[in-house]
Formats: C-alpha cells, structure tokens, sequence
C-alpha cells in the first residue's frame, strides 16, 4: 500500500508540471498575439498616414491649379484638415517652390513634401 501512494504523489506532481507547462505556453503566446496586434495596428496607421499626407499634397495642387488663373491670395498653410481617421496639414514655401504636407493618424506621423517648377 507504501508503494501505491507514492505513485498517486508522482502523478498529481507530474500533472501539476504539466498543467503549469501548458500554462506558461498559454501566456506566451497570448503576450506573442497581442504584440503582433499592436505591429500590425501600427504598421497600418503608418501607412494611412502616408496616404494622407499624399492627401495633402493633392489638395495643395488642386487649389494652386485652381487659383493659377484667378491671381488671388493663396494662403501658405491649409489645415489641420480632418480626413477618416487622421489629420493633414500642408504648408507652401513660395521662395522654393515646395509644397509639405505632414500628416498624423492615431500618434503615426508623416510627412511628404513636393517640389514643383509648373503646375
């Protein structure tokens, strides 16, 4: 009878180890998942905020074609503009012909210019 509750304590530890090696594999890939969420969350908010910076410097060239003819004032800066899920703001450099538009999208930021001889 000595030797069969030693064979009970042998397995309720090897079941205990187990369930905590489960466990702790469990977690880890939890901690694995959410870490690749957020990249990829933040690999996203990146890229809409290249788009919408590019956003920006589309609607800087619509309103300079728009006004090429007109002779009125331009203003130098446009913005901050709301767009989905971010916002752009494009500021023109008439002394160098450059037209930069920075944009923001959930902390992501960035920021696209363009230089131009004719519009």
């Amino acid at each position: 009878m000595n030797g069969n509750l030693n064979n009970k304590g042998v397995v309720l530890l090897s079941s205990v180890i187990i369930l905590l090696t489960i466990a702790i594999i469990g977690a880890s890939l939890v901690a694995f998942f959410s870490s690749v969420n957020i990249s990829a969350r933040l690999v996203a908010d990146e890229a809409k905020a290249l788009y919408l910076a590019e956003a920006g410097i589309a609607h800087a060239i619509h309103i300079l074609r728009g006004q090429a003819g007109a002779g009125g004032n331009i203003e130098e800066t446009v913005g901050p503009v709301n767009l989905g899920e971010g916002t752009y703001t494009v500021k023109l450099d008439w002394t160098q012909s450059l037209i930069t538009s920075t944009s923001s999208v959930h902390g992501a930021a960035k920021t696209v210019q363009l230089q131009y001889t004719a519009l």
